[in-house]
């Protein structure tokens, strides 16, 4: 998690006070960005089984005239033999873009930005630590062996604090949730085993610290934050190993309006990324988790047509 902290330090103080390299944020029609929900994920990818109890990676891809995109559907990983990776390796081998859209950091740190560039380098190495081994990364060094030049999708952090602030959440609600995001992957990274009290003495005033230096935001207590978890869930949160699809999509009301009003500030932003690359460039590929493709597949389907899926099941 330490090695985490430092990269969200370090997009957040890179990305304050720069200048967007282009027109990211033009006006896009929000009727063709889907709200995110649980009926959406199951009706945009009815390969998903069990209802999308567990997320199916899986490869997007769209040719209309002389525009080509993958669209590289991930559940999020760190096992180099997991379907996440697989199928980041199928999009690579689909086409050979020009540039590639990642998620996780903002747009305007650039292209190739040096310190992702040495992460992305030590992905499948012994120096590789936790930051280093998400697929993004993987992705990253794909594209560094390529020549290819990697780009993030990623709106600034103040600009998707004004976007929540403007739909009326409190900042003790984006704090929470933030530290609740950071925990969760804390887990699937294996920062931590496990939900116990230990784990959460451990890791928890590295939490504070990444929301704080991620957002400006103050994060609550630990003992606040086990409140306010058991008010929403109805269920402690040490022991709780039902936590990671606890706050899936089929979340509480409060964190799902959150979350899907997050997921279109962000969705907005990452659209005219898309569209842009493509208008300039012509052939991009795009790694992101697969519920943003479900919100972005009507808008990316009125420019590209339809797809053909490849779905990774195993």
């Amino acid at each position: 998690m330490r090695a985490q902290k430092v990269l969200v330090i370090l997009f957040s103080g890179l990305a304050a006070g720069l200048p967007v390299r282009g027109a990211c944020d033009t006006a896009v029609k929000d009727d063709l960005i889907l709200p995110l929900s649980e009926e959406l994920v199951r009706r945009t990818q009815p390969w998903c089984p069990n209802n999308c109890a567990i997320a199916v990676p899986f490869v997007a891809t769209y040719r209309q005239g002389n525009e080509a995109l993958v669209f590289v559907g991930t559940r999020h990983a760190y096992d180099p033999n997991s379907p996440t990776m697989r199928a980041v390796a199928e999009g690579f081998s689909i086409i050979a873009p020009a540039v590639v859209v990642l998620e996780a950091f903002p747009t305007n740190m650039g292209e190739n930005p040096p310190p992702l560039v040495e992460v992305a380098r030590r992905y499948g190495t012994a120096e590789a630590d936790s930051s280093a081994r998400g697929e993004w990364m993987y992705a990253a060094s794909l594209a560094l062996l390529r020549g290819i030049p990697f780009l993030g999708g990623e709106p600034t952090q103040e600009a998707q604090l004004v976007g929540l602030r403007a739909e009326g959440f409190t900042d003790s609600d984006i704090a929470f949730d933030a530290v609740l995001g950071w925990f969760s992957q804390s887990l699937g990274s294996k920062e931590v085993p496990d939900t116990s009290l230990a784990s959460l003495n451990k890791i928890y005033p590295e939490l504070v610290d990444i929301v704080r230096d991620q957002t400006g935001l103050e994060a609550p207590s630990l003992e606040e934050f086990q409140r306010r978890y058991k008010d929403l869930y109805g269920v402690d949160i040490v022991g709780d190993q039902q936590l990671g699809p606890r706050i899936n999509i089929g979340d509480t009301p409060v964190r799902s309006r959150l979350r899907a009003a997050r997921t279109m500030i962000r969705d907005r932003h990452i659209l005219s990324v898309i569209e842009k690359q493509l208008s300039q460039r012509h052939c991009v590929l795009v790694v992101y988790g697969g519920g943003h493709w479900s919100t972005l597949s009507e808008a990316l389907e009125a420019r590209l047509g339809k797809p053909e899926i490849t779905p990774f099941l195993q």
